[in-house]
């Protein structure tokens, strides 16, 4: 009460030595800056006043804003745009929680089995003879004469050795990714496993786990790892197994090496299959 009563008092007029209700032993003019000694601490009050509502005003945003749900606020993206190492280009940033169109998964699964089925080769006969002949499904996706036309000479040295050598292939696709509209890019590998005397496979899995990969290394004769890129188009030609009507017109294979002693799980992050 006392700060208010000085704060609010008359000037006394009737000595210049006095100011306030505090009268100081001194002279005015000795120490004139007291003369603002009122409308100093007048100010610090309104600036702690104002400092109070600032903070009060920020609170109440902070409370309503965790409060809204705002979708564009929920996705989290680091940058507008990011660079793919890979291809060397700057592409841009995903959303933590991605929109796949229901004819990307169409064609993605088209295409794991085209190549599973053009890759592996079983001991039955009349399987082989569905599936790499031309009312099967490799003839029914491949543009005939820059695919399949080439794929039948392969298929013949590669069934060829297979019933030279007594041995069955098994595939295992790890990846397999878009890279443009029509270019996808996949990684697989190959494990040609010998033909047991009761005609049952060594190792009866077809997951990418890790004991059916040890399995199928510990047994194959040869393992291979390849790299395909593969580009689609969409033909007016519609098939009941194919009824979007999409055409391979280019199937390109690399060879990628495997170094000695390292063991399946050292082959790149982005490659492992999630168990």
């Amino acid at each position: 009460m006392r700060f208010l009563n000085f704060l609010f008092a008359s000037k006394k007029s009737e000595s210049p030595d006095t100011l306030g209700a505090y009268p100081e032993g001194m002279q005015v003019r000795a120490l004139p800056e007291r003369r603002y000694l009122k409308t100093s601490r007048f100010l610090a009050v309104i600036i702690l006043l104002t400092t109070a509502v600032m903070m009060v005003v920020a609170g109440f945003f902070v409370y309503v804003a965790q409060r809204i749900d705002i979708s564009i606020a929920n996705r989290q993206v680091v940058n507008l745009y990011t660079i793919d190492s890979a291809r060397k280009v700057i592409v841009p940033a995903e959303y933590k929680e991605k929109v796949v169109r229901a004819t990307d998964l169409y064609v993605e699964s088209l295409l794991r089995d085209y190549i599973i089925k053009r890759n592996e080769i079983v001991w039955d006969n009349t399987e082989m003879k569905y599936r790499w002949g031309d009312n099967g499904p490799i003839a029914g996706l491949s543009d005939y004469k820059r695919v399949y036309s080439a794929f039948q000479l392969e298929a013949d040295l590669m069934f060829s050795e297979s019933r030279a050598n007594n041995f069955v292939r098994d595939v295992h696709l790890y990846d397999l990714n878009r890279l443009t509209g029509s270019v996808w890019e996949g990684v697989f590998d190959t494990f040609d496993m010998p033909i047991p005397d009761s005609y049952k496979p060594l190792c009866p899995c077809k997951d990418n786990s890790k004991a059916c990969i040890e399995c199928k290394q510990k047994h194959a004769s040869r393992h291979q790892r390849f790299r395909v890129v593969i580009r689609i188009i969409r033909v007016p030609e519609k098939q009941v197994s194919n009824p979007l009507g999409y055409q391979i017109r280019s199937y390109n294979i690399l060879y990628v090496p495997i170094h000695e002693g390292k063991k399946y799980w050292d082959i790149p992050a982005d490659l492992k299959p999630e168990l």
